[in-house]
């Protein structure tokens, strides 16, 4: 293998809610080429702490500390909560970058002027949920996810899966709901100096598709792909996400 030039991109992966790394496997193996670097959210996966994860841009300081030496121009790819984390981060790096948000919005409840996103007591009943039955919250998420999807049934199974892999502690899930309800980078998406693009689901029941004209309204520079499936479709045609990333690297 050759020897990579020091300011070759590097894919920066970083999962949603509830996951942990695992679930960019199918993924990472496909762009190999592209230096796939996975980060977990705090409390998710390996990854310590968790009430972090209320403030997004605390979590980017973190973050960017633990990146590796050898990543000089990462291509930020953030999942749904890791989007805002992701978007985050690029608003804090310093030099080259590119930004993917993957089914994922700088604010994802409603606001004034902001109608492309959750009622604000969705998030809310999610953490009464939480408390009550996180056994139960999990299949009613996985489901949420699935929707839209070819085979919808066999997502969820997977996902349910997926949220089983080296679970999130509770703090962490708390944290991250508190970051969906209350987490704003609308400016951040505005302002980047940096190319940005978003690959968003046409059925996606948690990221509404109406965001894609939003995003280029605040943007006319970015590379938005609207795609069929929902919330996972990415993980339905990782193939297709991997070619959308090459496009972005491109």
């Amino acid at each position: 293998m050759k020897p990579r030039a020091l300011q070759a991109p590097t894919v920066v992966l970083i999962h949603g809610w509830g996951f942990s790394g695992a679930v960019w496997d199918s993924l990472r193996v496909l762009i190999e080429d592209l230096d796939p670097l996975v980060l977990e959210l705090p409390g998710h996966g390996d990854a310590p702490g968790g009430a972090e994860l209320a403030d997004p841009r605390q979590v980017a300081q973190t973050l960017l500390r633990r990146l590796p030496s050898r990543v000089r121009e990462p291509v930020w790819v953030g999942w749904s909560l890791g989007a805002v984390v992701a978007l985050a981060a690029a608003a804090r790096w310093t030099g080259p970058q590119r930004l993917v948000l993957v089914a994922g919005t700088p604010r994802f409840t409603r606001a004034p002027g902001w109608s492309c996103g959750l009622p604000p007591s969705d998030p809310a009943g999610f953490v009464d949920e939480l408390g009550r039955d996180r056994g139960a919250l999990e299949r009613r998420f996985a489901s949420l996810c699935a929707q839209g999807g070819r085979f919808p049934a066999q997502m969820r199974r997977l996902l349910a899966g997926q949220l089983r892999v080296r679970q999130a502690g509770l703090g962490g899930l708390r944290a991250g709901l508190d970051a969906l309800a209350r987490g704003d980078l609308r400016a951040a998406w505005a302002g980047l100096d940096a190319p940005v693009a978003a690959w968003l689901g046409q059925h996606d029941r948690l990221v509404p598709a109406e965001l894609a004209n939003r995003l280029s309204e605040m943007r006319p520079d970015a590379r938005i792909r609207l795609v069929p499936g929902g919330h996972a479709a990415w993980l339905e045609r990782p193939a297709d996400l991997a070619h959308f990333l090459r496009e972005v690297v491109a």
